[in-house]
């Protein structure tokens, strides 16, 4: 019997040492932004408005080889809107119409699936802009050198979709986001 609960104690031991070396091997690698660009682009009357917004904070759960057990979660301060006008910054940081920033001080995104799409990735993500949460999909790549990866993604959204901007004259619907982060792997 003793050495029955010997063998069967190694047998359990292999078994669970396995089952580790398994669970490390389908882990997905942690990446944090070292630095970062959230910019948007909108048209007002034609002309082309260009804006961003720092301090994106986000965790990237990511291994290229297996992207669809992946997961990104991030965020932005509202309240860092820089349109380089103080005029219209004002505004768009103030005004209910628009970003709201006293009541709404952070923009979210968060993945609910990643998956390799040709050359690249592409994500179902949801946006949560004010108090509105839409599903968007949105192409990226990501691109590693040792410990650092690069994230880039460039993806449309309608304004009116996140209650922004109300009846603004001449501004377009169609804004244009770039994120960039150039990240650590820990």
């Amino acid at each position: 019997m003793a050495q029955f609960f010997n063998r069967s104690g190694l047998r359990a031991c292999i078994l669970a040492a396995l089952w580790l070396v398994g669970i490390a091997a389908t882990a997905q690698p942690t990446w944090r932004p070292t630095g970062s660009s959230v910019a948007f682009k909108a048209k007002q009357f034609g002309v082309e408005v260009d804006g961003t917004f720092k301090g994106f904070n986000a965790i990237l759960r990511f291994d290229p080889a297996n992207p669809s057990s992946g997961s990104l979660v991030g965020s932005v301060d509202t309240r860092t809107v820089d349109t380089g006008n103080k005029l219209r910054n004002k505004h768009l940081s103030e005004r209910e119409s628009f970003f709201n920033v006293e009541k709404f001080p952070v923009i979210r995104l968060k993945s609910t699936r990643l998956e390799k799409v040709g050359n690249g990735y592409a994500g179902t993500f949801e946006l949560t802009i004010k108090d509105v949460t839409k599903s968007l999909r949105v192409p990226f790549t990501f691109e590693t050198t040792g410990k650092t990866g690069v994230f880039a993604a460039t993806f449309p959204l309608n304004r009116r979709d996140y209650n922004l901007g109300g009846n603004t004259l001449g501004m377009s619907d169609n804004v244009t986001v770039r994120i960039t982060a150039t990240t650590q792997q820990e």
